[in-house]
């Protein structure tokens, strides 16, 4: 009876011991990651660069197991890409991997996490892997390190020229505000708006009244029209507005720039030429004048032209003839049937009686100005020939005084 007992209870234990085995076995379903099982498609990591993260995931349980993969950039605070799902035989390991793009320059801390679907024994301190890697600064992601890329945004300006050698959208600060001249609405910082501004670099100019390319505060002359600012002050014309008195004439060109009236003074009497009646002084009214806007050469003849004497040679010359706004184109002498051409008049008189010289001068404008000389012709031998009777009768009364004296 007692031998009896003895077996049935080591029939139990061992029934016990196979089922507390069966539980063993199960407790055994472990899916597993190591710092040496996670690496990286590449060594150096740079902003805007893909890298690949490959994890080999190891099953150390004697039956196949199922999991999800999860990979996290702990720095960013969130995860890379989606869940990865393992299907790893007894004893074998999987691998899987996912693409990460840093975009952010300094220490990241990757982290690889494995989730068993099979819950039942798995060991979580084996579960997650964290490895922390260093992202350079590679603004315009071309490769290049910033530290030795020259131009780090890639906008086509080098970092020495650039002001803004990370934004590729700016690369010229003008008014040194710390705001590119791209997104700055005034360049120059001199309170006109750059779509305003005639000189949107130049905080000393803004305005171009006369569009002549210089700057009004620099222009002494605004409104082009042949005045001065300082002197249109003075006057009393507006210095932004090339005819004050709209008459079809710019200030710097009308003799009356405050009478639309006026505009001309040919002669400079301050007289405009409608109100006056001679515009170009020259002693012959507008209205008998040919031209009213040239005064017309002057005479002016050397020599004697109001006597001459028979059988000799008059000697006249009108080169001391000027035209005051223009020049003398022709001289012509003409006595009689007879003509001369230029300013010096030689004639041979060979008649008594007076002689009619007349001279006509021409000047560059057409005009034509003429004098007549009279001129008396005297017989000067007629004359000698009596000074010489005289003479000799006033000798020789004189004689003849002298000696009837003596005796």
């Amino acid at each position: 009876m007692k031998s009896r007992f003895l077996h049935a209870l080591l029939g139990v234990l061992m029934l016990t011991g196979a089922s507390v085995g069966t539980v063993f076995a199960q407790s055994t379903a472990d899916l597993s990651i190591s710092a040496e099982s996670v690496n990286f498609s590449k060594n150096t990591f740079l902003e805007g660069n893909p890298v690949r993260i490959y994890a080999t995931i190891q099953n150390l349980s004697s039956k196949d197991l199922l999991g999800t993969v999860q990979f996290y950039d702990e720095s960013a605070g969130k995860q890379i890409g989606s869940d990865q799902t393992v299907s790893v035989f007894a004893n074998k390991t999987d691998d899987v991997f996912i693409d990460w793009t840093p975009y952010v320059a300094g220490a990241h801390s990757i982290t690889v996490s494995i989730d068993p679907w099979n819950n039942n024994g798995d060991d979580p301190s084996n579960n997650t892997v964290k490895k922390t890697v260093t992202v350079l600064k590679d603004t315009d992601y071309d490769g290049i390190t910033d530290s030795e890329d020259p131009d780090d945004d890639n906008d086509g300006v080098s970092d020495e020229e650039d002001a803004f050698p990370l934004n590729s959208k700016e690369w010229i600060d003008t008014d040194g505000d710390r705001i590119g001249d791209n997104e700055d609405p005034d360049d120059d910082n001199d309170s006109h708006l750059d779509t305003e501004d005639a000189f949107p670099f130049n905080p000393l100019e803004w305005s171009d009244f006369d569009k002549d390319g210089t700057g009004d505060n620099e222009d002494n002359d605004d409104d082009n029209d042949k005045l001065d600012d300082e002197s249109e002050t003075k006057m009393q014309t507006d210095p932004l507005k090339p005819d004050t008195d709209e008459d079809g004439v710019i200030d710097g060109e009308d003799a009356f720039p405050l009478d639309k009236n006026e505009a001309r003074d040919y002669d400079k009497d301050m007289i405009g030429d409608n109100t006056d009646t001679d515009d170009d002084n020259d002693g012959i009214l507008d209205e008998y004048d040919s031209n009213d806007n040239n005064k017309g050469p002057t005479i002016v003849v050397d020599g004697n032209t109001k006597f001459a004497f028979l059988n000799r040679e008059i000697s006249l010359d009108a080169s001391p003839s000027f035209d005051e706004d223009g020049s003398i184109q022709d001289i012509q002498w003409v006595v009689g049937e007879e003509a001369q051409a230029g300013p010096n008049f030689n004639y041979m008189v060979g008649t008594k009686g007076n002689i009619d010289v007349r001279i006509v001068i021409i000047d560059n404008a057409g005009e034509i100005r003429e004098t007549t000389f009279n001129i008396k012709v005297l017989d000067i031998d007629f004359y000698l020939s009596g000074a010489m009777i005289w003479i000799i009768i006033i000798l020789a009364i004189i004689i003849f005084l002298k000696y009837s004296s003596r005796a």
